[in-house]
């Protein structure tokens, strides 16, 4: 066995190596096209309504996106999108969102198995805050589902955003 080949193997092996591998199989989930619903509003004080929604996703290295459009009752049409990159040095995962008529939201957080959990920052306040969290869960059996949820006084109640939940076409 050559040298270069021993040393491709002990990265590939070492506990960086392996991590990495784990983070580019959850993000190859991602990959193909996507249909679903599911619950939204624009603020605490408005009322929910259904969307249907279409997505497309695809992946690169340590780096998936996702977007596509939403429809419903209330609006006709939005468009959606989440774009993210994992830092391997970090264990973070960084990047955007978009889906709030307030422009896109920069998104960080840490993956716990099958979730990344996101705290979000918009440009401008959505629901009285430019903070929110976001939760993407993809169980890697075609089920994904992104969650927004506001919490406007860090002591005061929560309202979610959207919930939508897609399957695998």
């Amino acid at each position: 066995m050559t040298l270069l080949r021993i040393l491709v193997l002990a990265v590939l092996f070492s506990p960086a190596g392996l991590a990495l591998a784990d983070e580019q199989g959850f993000l190859n989930r991602f990959t193909g096209d996507w249909s679903g619903s599911g619950a939204v509003r624009r603020n605490a004080q408005s009322p929910v309504f259904n969307a249907r929604c279409t997505v497309a996703g695809d992946h690169a290295a340590n780096s998936m996106s996702i977007g596509g459009i939403c429809r419903g009752a209330i609006i006709v049409s939005r468009d959606i999108s989440a774009n993210v990159r994992y830092n391997a040095a970090t264990g973070r995962y960084t990047g955007t969102y978009v889906g709030a008529r307030a422009g896109p939201a920069a998104i960080s957080g840490k993956r716990n198995g099958d979730r990344v959990n996101f705290t979000m920052v918009w440009p401008k306040p959505v629901n009285g805050s430019t903070k929110a969290r976001m939760t993407i869960v993809n169980d890697g059996k075609g089920l994904l589902r992104i969650q927004v949820v506001s919490q406007p006084d860090p002591n005061g109640p929560t309202t979610t955003l959207s919930d939508l939940t897609f399957r695998k076409n």
